[in-house]
């Protein structure tokens, strides 16, 4: 009987003690929880997203309208036979119609200058030759002054139609027999030019003048 009394009070001893130190331990908190910070782990907000730039195409260009190129004007045989081609000098006042050269003869009197079948149609890339007397006896004729001719003056080949104007480049003085191996030289290729032929000096048929033309125009005659 005694024991259990003594057990009884041990029993109240070890509750009382466990409900005291219940008493010293703090009831847990409740944190509020905030709005993770987006910075924390480097990751931006939608609202904070960069806008990428919107691509720019490329700027369509207007093409040029294509330019219209005439096309090339020249003479040829059947042109220079009908006989409506005329040749002028305005330097030397010569203005004379053309005429198609059946061989160059400087023992046939012409009073016309004479395109050379064999070589170039006038106007045509190549050298066109036309060839004429400066004198007939004590009598000057087509080419009489061809001398006189400096670089720069012009020299104008025309039907009714249409007109080439060719500018005088160059003047050279050969043997005749130098005369094919010179034209040959001048030839440049698609280049039209003329190139006029004469006896020289005057009164004799010693040597050979010419004087080479470059095309600088072309169009139709007003």
């Amino acid at each position: 009987m005694r024991i259990l009394s003594l057990a009884l009070v041990v029993f109240s001893l070890l509750a009382a003690s466990l409900a005291c130190s219940r008493a010293d331990v703090p009831a847990p908190t409740m944190v509020p929880q905030s709005e993770p910070d987006p910075a924390s782990n480097g990751t931006l907000p939608l609202w904070a997203a960069v806008t990428p730039a919107p691509t720019v195409g490329p700027t369509l260009l207007p093409l040029p309208a294509p330019t219209e190129t005439s096309p090339p004007i020249y003479f040829d045989r059947e042109e220079i036979e009908e006989g409506t081609v005329t040749l002028d000098i305005p330097r030397i006042a010569v203005s004379a119609t053309i005429e198609v050269a059946s061989e160059i003869d400087y023992t046939v009197v012409d009073n016309n200058p004479n395109w050379v079948p064999e070589l170039s149609e006038i106007g045509q890339p190549g050298v066109a030759l036309i060839y004429g007397h400066r004198q007939w006896g004590p009598f000057p004729k087509v080419f009489s002054r061809l001398d006189e001719l400096q670089n720069g003056d012009q020299v104008v080949v025309h039907s009714a139609q249409e007109e080439l104007t060719f500018t005088v480049s160059e003047t050279v003085v050969v043997d005749p027999d130098q005369v094919w191996a010179t034209v040959g030289q001048f030839q440049e290729i698609g280049k039209a030019q003329i190139a006029l032929l004469t006896c020289t000096p005057w009164g004799t048929t010693r040597q050979r003048l010419i004087v080479f033309a470059a095309l600088s125009q072309q169009g139709e005659e007003e």
